[in-house]
């Protein structure tokens, strides 16, 4: 009797499974195993502070519309990462890029209307990211 696991399912990766751009290839790969319509893609050493978990309910009405299938409809709402170092200068220089990037940059593509996913801790409407290649 063979007491090992069977899988359930099985997902081919795309060229060589060492390789690979890290977060970006991982976040596609849970993509088809997460359930829900909306997904948040944070990293594994981000902290959660409960300030944040009492604004996810208004940040997912930003999904919210009036009628169904609207391509009005926003596609990613973005958060703010918190960042703090005590290492020195050198992490505070890379804090400080963090937040030149994560938002000033990113708010300034929104209003464009063009915002990118940098990475985290965004929540985005699942189904629309997969028709459009990925996260």
């Amino acid at each position: 009797e063979d007491l090992r696991r069977a899988p359930r399912f099985r997902i081919e990766l795309p060229g060589y499974p060492i390789l690979g751009d890290g977060k970006g290839d991982n976040q596609n790969h849970a993509a088809p195993f997460m359930r829900g319509a909306f997904a948040q893609c944070i990293d594994a050493n981000q902290g959660g502070y409960f300030e944040q978990a009492l604004l996810l309910p208004c940040a997912l009405g930003e999904f919210r519309t009036r009628r169904r299938g609207d391509c009005e409809a926003k596609k990613i709402v973005g958060f703010p990462e918190h960042i703090t170092s005590n290492i020195g200068s050198i992490g505070d220089f890379a804090a400080s890029a963090e937040v030149a990037f994560g938002t000033i940059l990113q708010r300034s593509y929104a209003a464009l209307g063009a915002r990118m996913h940098y990475g985290h801790p965004d929540i985005m409407n699942k189904v629309y990211m997969m028709q459009q290649g990925g996260v």
